[in-house]
């Protein structure tokens, strides 16, 4: 999908102006990306909101489990954590109800690797030019997405952020959240 028009919606269009994609806009993107590897990337950094150098370098299958905790279906994610001085690994839950198409297409990609490989056994320039090609975006803008879906859609309050996203203390979220006003309102 080298267009990058994101299906007939002309969701690609309506991104390029500056408004920041709902989770539903994430499925369709993820949906027409045709290579299974490339989509797996691009739903792992989203789902993680996941560093290019996290994923791309030390990720195995087997760092991926399905777990029941808490009366939940999960995928619990152990990965590296490169920027932080003491917590080198962070493990990332990914409940299945609500990702549940994202995983489905993720799976498609797990089936194909073993347990010990690497699920993307590329360097990150290399993983940068993928996802570039299939959305346009910088794979780090993916990260700002997912954050901000968090905090919007999930209620993660700062110190669940600073945990999921690998943090050592809260000032990154300042840059990271893509607020708008009418966020705002939503709460109110």
């Amino acid at each position: 999908m080298s267009e990058t028009n994101f299906g007939p919606w002309g969701l690609q269009k309506s991104l390029q102006k500056g408004r920041l994609p709902h989770e539903g806009d994430i499925r369709v993107i993820a949906a027409n990306i045709e290579n299974i590897r490339t989509r797996a990337l691009f739903i792992m950094m989203y789902l993680t909101a996941g560093r290019i150098s996290e994923l791309c370098y030390d990720l195995k299958k087997k760092d991926l489990t399905f777990q029941y905790k808490k009366g939940r279906d999960i995928l619990l994610i152990n990965m590296p954590n490169r920027k932080h001085r003491t917590r080198h690994f962070k493990d990332i839950p990914i409940p299945v109800d609500k990702e549940s198409v994202l995983l489905e297409m993720l799976n498609q990609y797990l089936r194909t690797v073993g347990e010990e490989d690497p699920l993307f056994n590329f360097g990150k320039i290399r993983a940068y030019q993928l996802i570039r090609k299939e959305t346009g975006w910088n794979n780090h803008w993916i990260r700002h997405i997912r954050a901000t879906h968090l905090v919007l859609y999930h209620d993660f309050n700062e110190q669940l952020l600073v945990k999921f996203m690998g943090w050592t203390n809260s000032l990154p979220a300042k840059n990271y959240m893509e607020l708008r006003w009418t966020d705002i309102l939503d709460k109110y």
